[in-house]
């Protein structure tokens, strides 16, 4: 009974909160992507607010392609699952959006930002925001990629920020502590 409470109450928190557009093209190929951001390269920590956390571990696959181990963890630090990407990126505008590709050929989008020496954010294209705007009968790279251009600008294409400081760097000891202190 409460492994069907905690998956409803899951379910429903899904719902209600906005989610990543999920595609079958990606905005770039491999030989078209930028060279990796080396300074990406390491090990990542994000903290949720009601305790739990995003790890990420960022290799260089090749030039331009991130090889990406994200690890979920629950409340109490409950694993929870495991995934694999790889991610590459391409200049739109001002920003770098990322190409995520899971093992199944499909692909999740974000644009990252820096925001310190040991803190990057992303936020990544919002499905509800596509699926509003995005008219076209089929989905194309180049039609998607035009899409993107024309919206890169725009806040509400995106989801909400998701912050990661690099692990055990001093930004991440000043938020685990602010987090272990908060009760989490």
């Amino acid at each position: 009974m409460k492994k069907l409470l905690y998956l409803s109450l899951i379910t429903i928190s899904l719902l209600l909160m906005a989610c990543p557009y999920e595609g079958t093209v990606e905005l770039s190929s491999y030989e078209e992507s930028l060279k990796v951001d080396k300074k990406l390269v390491g090990e990542w920590v994000s903290f949720h607010e009601k305790g739990g956390r995003e790890e990420l571990l960022i290799e260089k696959a090749v030039k331009s392609v991130f090889k990406v181990s994200h690890n979920q963890f629950g409340e109490n630090n409950k694993f929870e699952q495991k995934y694999n990407y790889r991610v590459y990126s391409t200049e739109i505008g001002e920003y770098d959006i990322f190409n995520i590709e899971s093992p199944e050929g499909k692909y999740l989008y974000c644009k990252y930002g820096w925001t310190g020496k040991n803190e990057f954010y992303i936020q990544f294209i919002d499905a509800d925001f596509v699926d509003k705007n995005f008219k076209a009968d089929s989905v194309t790279t180049e039609n998607f990629k035009s899409f993107v251009t024309e919206n890169v600008n725009k806040e509400e294409m995106y989801g909400e920020k998701l912050e990661f400081y690099r692990k055990y760097s001093p930004e991440y000891e000043k938020v685990r502590m602010f987090m272990k202190k908060s009760g989490f």
